[in-house]
C-alpha cells in the first residue's frame, strides 16, 4: 500500500528552503506529511506577520512559541521539532539564520506507558474470545479475537495490522509483511504456530463472508480495511467489560499498551534467561520496525525501572539520547 505524500504549497520568502528541506527528507525515505504540515502553518505565519524576512530570526521564533497560548509543552515539541531542523538546514547556507534551541519547550512531560498485568491480560482475551455476533458489526466476532493478538503478541503497531493485504500473508500463514510501517521501511514478522492456526482459521470464514477481498482485516460496508474507529471502539466495549473488577494502577489502558507490553515483556525474558541483548538489540529494533535506535532505547528505558540490573548487563547508553516518551497513539 502506497503512502499518500502532500505536497503543500510554501509562499513566504523563505519557501525555496523549505520546499527544498522538506525534499531532501523525503529523498531520505520518510513520508514527512506531518512535518510538512507544520512547515507550511509556519511559512503562513511568516507571510502575515514577517513577511519581508528571508531568514529565520529570534523574533520570529519567539512569535511562533507563543503562536497558540496554554499549549502542553508535548504539543509545543512537536510543532518546534520541525522548525529547530529547519533552521539547522538554512544555518548551512545562511550565517544569519538563528538556530533554533533544542531545549524548547524546557521540559517535556514523560508519559509513562500502562503495562498490561497478567491478570489483565486474560481478563482482556477471555471477553474478547466470547464476543457475541452483532448485527451493526457482523465482522467483529471474528476479526477482534485475532487483530488484538497481533498488537499483544506480536508488537505491531495499529495501522500496520490495519492495513494488511492478502498477499502481506505467506501461504502457511506464519510470516507477515509489513509494507507500510511508521518507519516507511518494508519489514517481515514471524509468528508462533498456535497464532498462525488462528490466522488461518479466521481467514476461511471470512473468505466466506468476504470472498476476493483485499484487505486481510476487512470493512464489513466497503471495500477497504476495518476502520480505525471500530477498532477503537470494540477496544473500549471489551475493556469496560474486561476491567470492571480490576482498578486501573498506572496510566491509562489503551491499545497501544499492547505494543509497550509486548516489548517490555521480550526485554525482560531475556533478561531473566541471561540472553545477552546487545547482541539482540538490532534484531529487536529491526523486528520492531524502528528507524533508529534512540526509538529502542525507549523499551530499554522502560525495562530499566524494572530491573536496575539491566545497566549492569548492557553498554551504557548516554543519558543525552535516551527519548523522553510523548504521549502518543500511533496511527
Amino acid at each position: 500500500m502506497e503512502v499518500k505524500i502532500y505536497n503543500y504549497p510554501y509562499n513566504s520568502k523563505i519557501k525555496d528552503y523549505i520546499t527544498s528541506f522538506v525534499s531532501q527528507k523525503r529523498n531520505a525515505g520518510y513520508p514527512y506529511n506531518s512535518s510538512a504540515r507544520i512547515l507550511k502553518i509556519f511559512d503562513e505565519m511568516i507571510i502575515n506577520n514577517f513577511p519581508n524576512e528571508t531568514t529565520i530570526t529570534k523574533e520570529m521564533i519567539d512569535f511562533w512559541i507563543a503562536y497558540k497560548p496554554g499549549e502542553h509543552p508535548n504539543g509545543l515539541l512537536r510543532r518546534m521539532t520541525p522548525i529547530r531542523q529547519l533552521s539547522i538546514y538554512i544555518k548551512y547556507f545562511d550565517d544569519n539564520c538563528y538556530v533554533v534551541p533544542g531545549h524548547i519547550p524546557n521540559k517535556q512531560i514523560k508519559y509513562d506507558p500502562h503495562i498490561y498485568t497478567k491478570e489483565e491480560l486474560i481478563a482482556f482475551f477471555n471477553v474478547t474470545d466470547n464476543l457475541k455476533p452483532s448485527i451493526y458489526s457482523p465482522y467483529k466476532v471474528y476479526i477482534a479475537p485475532v487483530i488484538f493478538r497481533l498488537f499483544f503478541l506480536c508488537g505491531m503497531r495499529h495501522s500496520e495490522v490495519l492495513h494488511l493485504e492478502m498477499d502481506d500473508i505467506n501461504d502457511d500463514y506464519k510470516c507477515l509483511r509489513i509494507k507500510e510501517s511508521k518507519s516507511w521501511k518494508e519489514r517481515k514478522i514471524y509468528i508462533s504456530d498456535e497464532l498462525s492456526r488462528m490466522l488461518k482459521e479466521y481467514d476461511e470464514i471470512i473468505s466466506e463472508l468476504k470472498p476476493n477481498r483485499k484487505f486481510f482485516f476487512p470493512s464489513c460496508i466497503c471495500e477497504g480495511p476495518v476502520s480505525s474507529p471500530s477498532v477503537f471502539t470494540w477496544f473500549k466495549e471489551i475493556s469496560e467489560e474486561a476491567f470492571k473488577d480490576i482498578p486501573l494502577k498506572g496510566t491509562k489502558r489503551v491499545i497501544h499498551s499492547f505494543r509497550h507490553t509486548y516489548a517490555t515483556e521480550r526485554l525482560t525474558r531475556w533478561i531473566e534467561d541471561d540472553i545477552d541483548v546487545n547482541t539482540m538489540y538490532p534484531y529487536f529494533s529491526r523486528y520492531l520496525g524502528h528507524s533508529n535506535y534512540a526509538d529502542t532505547d525507549y523499551y530499554i528505558k522502560l525495562v530499566s525501572s524494572f530491573y536496575p540490573e539491566m545497566n549492569k548487563r548492557m553498554n551504557k547508553v548516554n543519558e543525552e539520547i535516551l527519548p523522553e516518551v510523548l504521549d502518543y497513539e500511533e496511527e
